[in-house]
Order: structure tokens, then C-alpha cells, then sequence
């Protein structure tokens, strides 16, 4: 198993480039899909109650209340951080070690690759770019957020990024049809790394 890694900001393209991977038959696992999911498990929610209880009324969690919260403060993001990476790299490292024997690649999908240390575990990196009023745009539209409510999150997050030999960096600001040609490109030239 090649263990892929496709990273970039908020907004950049990445879960596009993934879905067209998925497209062409291969297995994209989606951190931000991991992280939904773990607001909905209640042992993680009860630890969420007890850290950042204000995020709850009736007893009833409020994930935007959340969020709000952690892009507004530096030191709320690092201890959301110090309870949600564990899990994720745990889930990776589970996933690595339940696929070890597919001889095909397989793709992770995370804005937090680099400031995670999963790169390391990845023999290659995809990282998406487009424009920031592209990017700002796309996460507006697709999270009905302001203006304000995307800088704040794009500020807080993660800029070390850091492209190397290993990686392809792929602008996804293009139709999707030369997207596509070359995400298959891409493709041709990992089977041959």
C-alpha cells in the first residue's frame, strides 16, 4: 500500500480533488468526514461538555458555538487540538495498518497533514491550491458563513504547508474536465514513483 496524502487550506479544492479520485476507483479517506463523526460519539461529546461546557444549552451541544470560540481564541483552538489530533492519528494509524497488504494507493484527505506529522506516513503529497477570494468564496457558499467567520478560520489555521520533492501541487482554480486530466497525470506519475 502508497499511502497518499492530499492537503491545503480551507476552501482550496482538496475534497474536489478527492471525490475525482474516488472517481477514477481508488479508496480517499476524508479526516474532516473523522471529525464529524466524533461530535456524534458520546464519549467525545462528554469530554467536549467537560472542557468547553458553554458549548452546550439544554444539554445540547452547539458546534458553532464551538468553533466560534476556538477561531477567536488562540489558546481554546490548542486544547480542541489536544483532544481531537490523538483520535485522528489514531484512526490513521489504524487505517494503515488495516490496508497494509492492499497493493493499491489509498488517500488521505487532511488540512492538518503537516501540522499533524502525517506526512510522514505518506510516500507522496497532493497539495491544493487556489486563490484566497476563490477559497473564500467556495467556504462562504458551501457553509453559509460570513466574510468575517472565514477570515478568522482561514487566520487560525495551520500555514506550515510545506511542499518538497514528494509532492505534486495542484491549482484546482480550472474546469473540472482540466482538473481532472491532471489529476490523471498525477496518477501516471505516482505508479512510476
Amino acid at each position: 500500500m502508497k499511502l497518499i496524502g492530499i492537503t491545503g487550506f480551507i476552501g482550496s479544492g482538496k475534497t474536489t480533488v478527492g471525490q475525482i479520485f474516488k472517481d477514477l476507483g481508488y479508496v480517499v479517506f476524508d479526516m474532516d468526514v473523522w471529525c464529524r463523526k466524533m461530535y456524534f460519539e458520546k464519549n467525545f461529546l462528554k469530554v467536549i461538555k467537560q472542557e468547553f461546557p458553554q458549548t452546550f444549552k439544554n444539554n445540547e451541544f452547539h458546534k458553532k458555538t464551538l468553533r466560534n470560540l476556538v477561531f477567536s481564541n488562540e489558546k481554546e483552538l490548542q486544547k480542541l487540538e489536544s483532544l481531537t489530533h490523538p483520535y485522528l492519528k489514531n484512526k490513521l494509524l489504524k487505517t494503515i495498518h488495516k490496508n497494509r497488504f492492499n497493493p493499491y494507493f489509498i488517500f488521505i484527505e487532511s488540512a492538518l497533514l503537516f501540522k499533524m506529522g502525517l506526512n510522514k506516513y505518506c510516500s507522496n503529497t497532493i497539495i491544493t491550491t487556489a486563490p484566497y477570494k476563490v477559497m473564500e468564496k467556495r467556504v462562504m457558499f458551501r457553509d453559509k458563513i460570513s466574510e468575517n467567520d472565514f477570515e478568522k478560520i482561514f487566520n487560525n489555521q495551520d500555514k506550515t504547508i510545506i511542499p518538497d520533492v514528494s509532492c505534486f501541487i495542484i491549482d484546482t482554480n480550472q474546469s473540472l474536465n482540466h482538473l481532472k486530466t491532471d489529476i490523471i497525470q498525477i496518477t501516471k506519475e505516482l505508479e512510476t514513483c
